[in-house]
Formats: structure tokens, sequence, C-alpha cells
């Protein structure tokens, strides 16, 4: 939230340039980043007509969580044909892709025969092994996507999209296992080049960056198509830019106008799907 000495100091400097020169004329980023969180700047959006598609929700007792996590599965009204599983971001949980994204909506509008699966990875937990003992990680991996199949009834293609924490998660989780995916798209995903510069609750010291570097590990990505889409007033824009370049093969997404927020990832959400049921249906 906002506090009163930043309220007053954007007011002072709307008032002093004026809402057009503001919002219109400003090169810096910062500016435009504090402008949008006073409501005055706003990223693009997109909307679709919902699906009302049929979900499965529960817990899941597991064996890597402190806790049981609860997750969802969202089905479509024709038969199967991949899975996409869903990461959230900080602060977030498993409802992510449904409520605030919309995806199984997203997919119906693109007749893409997807199943949208999500589980709780904890609201910090950057989807990696803690020294609080959580993995969420490997209860993805090993737990949540048997149990999808499970209640699926068949092992279709899977593909990983994620959200910011749960955009670097998935890249995380396809560097993992790389024959398990097909795809993955990570929206404005938390990266950093250097662990000096993560958000501190992000990693457990500089040894546990370098573990769960995607950066180093990123050439195991080269058999998926990976689609990495950030808006360009985002905070994250530098280091996503930098490791969309550094990929085995060209980045499927693109890096457009937006900020680090619902909006702009409902914006690239019709494209992230085209590109993972592109991905799934050619195998």
């Amino acid at each position: 939230m906002l506090t009163r000495r930043q309220l007053l100091v954007g007011a002072g400097a709307f008032a002093v340039l004026g809402a057009g020169a503001a919002v219109e004329e400003s090169s810096d980023p910062r500016v435009r980043r504090f402008l949008h969180r006073l409501g005055l700047e706003q990223s693009p959006d997109h909307h679709v007509p919902a699906a009302h598609a049929r979900e499965i929700s529960g817990q899941l007792t597991s064996a890597h969580m402190p806790h049981p996590v609860g997750w969802t599965i969202a089905m479509p009204s024709i038969p199967v044909r991949g899975v996409v599983y869903c990461l959230h971001g900080h602060g977030s949980n498993h409802r992510m892709p449904f409520d605030d994204i919309h995806v199984p909506d997203v997919a119906a509008a693109a007749r893409a025969p997807l199943a949208v699966a999500a589980v709780d990875g904890g609201s910090d937990s950057y989807w990696h092994a803690r020294a609080s003992g959580s993995d969420p990680l490997t209860m993805l991996l090993d737990e949540f996507i048997p149990m999808v199949e499970q209640h699926i009834g068949s092992e279709p293609p899977r593909a990983l999209l994620g959200w910011s924490m749960g955009g670097y998660g998935a890249l995380l989780a396809a560097e993992h296992a790389p024959d398990r995916f097909a795809a993955v798209a990570a929206a404005s995903p938390a990266l950093w080049t250097t662990p000096g510069a993560t958000a501190a609750i992000a990693f457990d010291g500089s040894a546990d960056y370098h573990r769960n570097d995607v950066f180093a590990g990123m050439d195991r990505l080269a058999a998926m198509t990976v689609r990495i889409d950030c808006g360009t007033d985002d905070p994250f824009h530098d280091a996503d830019a930098e490791f969309a370049a550094r990929l085995p093969h060209a980045n499927r997404g693109r890096f457009s106008s937006g900020f680090h927020d619902d909006a702009y990832w409902r914006s690239v959400a019709p494209a992230q799907i085209a590109t993972i049921a592109n991905a799934l249906f050619a195998r």
C-alpha cells in the first residue's frame, strides 16, 4: 500500500507535471510505476466470456509440505488433449489462474481442449525446497501431477504456465523435468541475475540461489517450446529480457507495454494459451 508520504509526493509531482505530461511524456519507468500505483497509468487488459468449466477441488496431503495444500482442476467440455499446470505468484494461491487470470475461459475461447490444474505452492516459497522444510517443486512433480492424471484417467501432454514467482517456478520445474513437459510459458517471471539482487524472501542465501538458478539450467529447455512475456514497465523486465535472449531457441513471447499486474497477465494469456496448444497438439 502507498504511504501517506508517497501519496503527498505523488500528488505534488502530478500537480507540477500535469496529468498528461506525467502519464504520456515521462521516460522514467520509476515514474510510470509510481503513477501506476496511483491508478493513473494502466496495463493493457483482456477479458473473454466465462466458460463455466467444470471444476474439481480438494486438498492434497503431501510428504513435502508442512500442511495439506489446496488444488483445483478445471475440465473442458470436450475431451482433454493436454494439461496446463499453473503456478501462482507471491502472496497468492492455487485459485489465481481461475479467479484472476481466467485461464480456463481463455482456453475455451480458443477452443483448446486443455485441462487447467493448479496447487498451492506456498505464498512465498518461490517454488523450490526451502530451509523451512517445504518443497513445493517436488510436491508438484512427484505428487500433484500424478494425482491430476489419475483424476483425468490418462497422461496427456503437459505444459507449465506461471506468473511472477510462479513464472520463475514454471521455468525451474521445466528445467528439473524437461522430459515431462512440451512447453513452458512464464509471464513476468521473478528473475534476478545475481544472488545479491534478489528479494530477501526468495532464497535462503547465496548457495540456495545458485542451486536453483534458472539461468544456469536453461540449456535443459532446448527440446521444449519456451515463451517469456513481460511488460516494459515491469521491474523484472531487464532480467527477463536477458533470460529470453539467452534461451537455446528463440523466445516465443514478447516484451510489450504493461506493468507487473493481473491486467497485463490477462492481456498476454490468449497468446500464451495459443503457444501452449500448438506445442501440445503438435505431438
